[in-house]
């Protein structure tokens, strides 16, 4: 290990300069706490609501909900998120003013480009039997596609106020309006599925429940757009909504340089979509609708923890890490060093605990959740898969961590050659495939399997990039020195798997089938989370938030 790890900056007394004496959090990093906070309680609340609908709905309007899910979220996917990843590299111009018209200039490209994009998406769905044989069958369909079809182009309009408070790092307004706008989702689509259920309309709840989705996603995307106009309008009279000409050597609409990042992360963000959602796509050929519908719930609860926790973290690091490095200083780069290793230390203790008690309660714990529908679900293989895609969190935890780092750091030609590892991915990616499910005939276990060796390819490959960006600092980064992090955790983990399997289950299985059991797992699973908490309490004492507040503090100063 290098010199920096010798002594952190933390020791070092960072947190005695006079600008950070103070105990009060900075606005950015209050609004990340805060973020975190509400995108908890939102997703938990979308949780709660599909917990509701899943015993009024069967696994095959699950599967076509999913579907079109799907189709929306690829058409986003494709036309914004390069340009919010790449608005973050927007360099300060001659004012504040003509930084943020450049920033909303940019934002107005989802709808430039995604035009295209979505038409092209839905004739090219609109052609495949799935389509012909599911949604044309519905009763609603055609208001349904009238709805998601609004619902992007709000989504479009309401993209260049939102990328300026990205760039701002406004965490707090932005988590006001996203969870007022997931309330009124899901009080509109129960709201239609309850309405059909106790009305005449019931003996079309299938299509109703199906609209009922549209109807949902159309009141977040409609709450959203108001909330976003209302306050530009009220906060922004300098600024223009529309593309305005940027006056510099050479007039402009699009920043040239930020232009260039973005045409590279355009590519970049097909191959991502792709190996990310791609199961989805895949799974509409080669699976029936109501197996989509299983791996629908399976991805609901198996991925409540990534929703619920992850996602906003790794949302939140990659503003951090961006904004961080922009400059490499040696304070920059040591702060970004130390937060990238407790969160990963952070995230191992949890995904373990995820593991030991996630993959071995998974299955009990899905019966009690689905109660009086289980019955609906027992002809399938929800049971089977469940723990599997349990046991495929920790892989998205850390490949989201990784990916975050890298996207803050990657030069034009890194993001060039990780294309093209994820062109080689995806070959990988479609044999696996091919072999694991139409081959061995394995199902929804071939497409986990499948997830997994895609996941572990991308944490190998930024792991190495990671390695090498901090050995430019001499930093160095050894299997032996993440070990010695790890090896008390691993160990303490071992013991209480070797108790589950000889104590509780006698050698026989890992599985919970009762709930004495279920309660012997809990118990062994909360002293083993009491014992990693005792070997990290020295980490702990500097967390993650606070180092967050110090590397904000530039706002300050």
């Amino acid at each position: 290990m290098s010199k920096l790890e010798e002594k952190s900056p933390i020791d070092k007394g960072l947190s005695k300069r006079p600008d950070e004496s103070s105990h009060k959090s900075s606005p950015n990093a209050s609004g990340a706490s805060f973020l975190i906070m509400v995108q908890f309680l939102t997703k938990l609340l979308t949780f709660t609501l599909n917990q509701m609908l899943i015993r009024f709905i069967s696994p095959t309007i699950f599967g076509i909900s999913t579907y079109l899910e799907f189709l929306l979220s690829t058409v986003l996917f494709f036309s914004r998120e390069g340009v919010r990843l790449s608005i973050q590299r927007t360099e300060s111009k001659n004012g504040k003013e003509e930084t943020l018209q450049s920033i909303v200039n940019f934002g107005w490209l989802p709808m430039i480009v995604g035009t295209p994009l979505a038409f092209a998406i839905f004739y090219w769905q609109y052609q495949t039997v799935l389509f012909q044989q599911t949604i044309l069958n519905l009763s609603y369909y055609k208001l349904t596609m009238l709805l998601l079809a609004i619902l992007i182009v709000l989504e479009w309009i309401t993209e260049p106020i939102y990328a300026i408070y990205q760039y701002q790092l406004n965490f707090k307004l932005r988590s006001k309006f996203e969870s007022l706008a997931i309330f009124n989702r899901c009080v509109a689509t129960f709201g239609v599925i309850m309405g059909a259920k106790y009305t005449e309309l019931f003996l079309e709840s299938d299509g109703l429940a199906v609209l009922a989705f549209a109807v949902g996603q159309f009141s977040y995307s409609f709450t959203i757009c108001v909330f976003y106009f209302w306050s530009f309008y009220s906060n922004f009279d300098k600024v223009s909504l529309f593309p305005s000409l940027i006056h510099g050597l050479s007039p402009y609409y699009f920043d040239p340089k930020v232009l260039v990042v973005w045409k590279s992360l355009f590519i970049q963000m097909i191959f991502k979509q792709f190996l990310t959602e791609g199961d989805k796509l895949l799974i509409n050929y080669l699976c029936t609708v109501e197996e989509q519908g299983v791996y629908s719930v399976v991805a609901n609860y198996g991925s409540m923890v990534a929703r619920l926790l992850f996602q906003p973290i790794e949302e939140y690091t990659r503003l951090l890490f961006t904004r961080l490095l922009v400059l490499d200083s040696d304070d920059n780069i040591s702060n970004a060093y130390y937060y990238l290793q407790n969160l990963s230390v952070f995230y191992w203790n949890l995904v373990t605990l995820i593991l030991l008690a996630g993959y071995t309660n998974a299955s009990f714990l899905l019966r009690i959740m689905l109660g009086g529908s289980v019955s609906k679900w027992e002809t399938t293989d929800i049971f089977q898969v469940f723990p599997q895609y349990v046991a495929y969190i920790p892989l998205l935890a850390f490949n989201g961590i990784f990916e975050a780092f890298f996207s803050s750091i990657a030069t034009s030609s890194d993001i060039k050659r990780f294309s093209y590892f994820m062109t080689f991915l995806s070959v990988v990616v479609l044999a696996s495939l091919y072999v694991f499910i139409h081959s061995l005939k394995l199902g929804l276990s071939g497409l986990i399997l499948s997830n997994s060796i895609n996941m572990l390819l991308r944490i190998a490959y930024c792991a190495i990039v990671i390695k090498n960006y901090f050995a430019r600092f001499k930093i160095m980064l050894t299997f032996t020195g993440v070990f010695n992090y790890l090896k008390s955790s691993i160990f303490v983990v071992s013991v209480f798997e070797l108790i589950h399997y000889k104590f509780i289950f006698h050698n026989q299985t890992v599985f919970t089938t009762t709930f004495t059991q279920f309660l012997k797992s809990f118990i062994v699973c909360v002293v083993c989370a009491v014992g990693l908490l005792i070997l990290e309490r020295n980490r702990l004492k500097t967390p993650v938030i606070s180092l967050t507040n110090r590397l904000l503090k530039r706002k300050h100063e």
